[in-house]
């Protein structure tokens, strides 16, 4: 009989890299299901737990802790909003400008002509 509760896919993965702390590719799978799905803090959560109540997995897991943080600032700097230059609006301005310089002095000179 199927069971009608749906299994967390970051719990799963967890249990996975609970189950053989040692495989990094457990590690790497956990990671990635937490970014995909945009759960990141959670996977600093599970390991912040780890580090301060498992003393003989501390450093591994303040390891993973950091390459976290790293993830999150490059995710961060992903998504940041690039101000826009005044450099274009100037360069259009005096483009504009002298476009209207050269229309004048045509229409002055067709008036002179005529």
């Amino acid at each position: 009989m199927l069971s009608s509760r749906t299994v967390d896919p970051i719990e799963e993965a967890w249990a996975r890299v609970e189950a053989d702390w040692g495989d990094e590719e457990a590690h790497r799978r956990f990671i990635g299901i937490c970014v995909a799905l945009e759960r990141l803090p959670d996977a600093g959560r599970r390991y912040r737990h780890v580090r301060e109540n498992d003393p003989a997995r501390r450093e591994e897991a303040a390891k993973r802790i950091d390459g976290l943080i790293v993830l999150a600032t490059q995710q961060l700097q992903d998504t940041r909003a690039v101000p826009s230059t005044t450099q274009h609006k100037r360069t259009l301005t005096w483009a504009a400008f002298f476009i209207m310089l050269v229309l004048m002095g045509a229409g002055a000179w067709l008036l002179l002509r005529g």
